[in-house]
């Protein structure tokens, strides 16, 4: 029983950490992060490099596959649409709606009117946060 117990904490140590990085590497060298939909249904390498309006950009596929394109500027807005987007966590009795807003606008000084809600996208409902460059 307690070796269960050790293995579960590894993991919940583990998933807080890639987190953690994850985050980190988007806000270090970048400017503009945006969703592109699921990593395991469009190859994103190629839609991250093809983006209209970018010169390309790296790419990453996140603890919740999604895909996420990293650019040097931002995108242009499509459809009033704010071009720069990250998901940080699923929402849930933790965390729900007011907590994504708080987190959103405190996740890093540098971006410009962030705003956060739990959206339902894929099944679940995830804190994605929203910015300007």
């Amino acid at each position: 029983m307690a070796k269960c117990i050790s293995n579960l904490n590894s993991l919940y140590i583990f998933v807080i950490l890639v987190s953690f990085i994850e985050l980190q590497s988007t806000q270090v060298g970048a400017s503009c992060s945006k969703i592109m939909g699921r990593c395991s249904s469009q190859d994103c390498a190629a839609q991250c490099r093809n983006y209209p309006g970018t010169d390309g950009g790296s790419y990453y596929c996140n603890y919740f596959d999604f895909c996420t394109c990293v650019f040097d500027k931002a995108p242009p807005k499509v459809d009033g649409e704010r071009p720069c987007s990250m998901v940080l966590q699923l929402c849930d009795a933790t965390c729900d709606s007011n907590c994504c807003k708080s987190k959103c606008a405190t996740i890093n000084k540098n971006y410009v009117n962030p705003s956060g809600d739990c959206i339902q996208t894929f099944g679940y409902p995830y804190c994605i946060c929203s910015y300007d460059e």
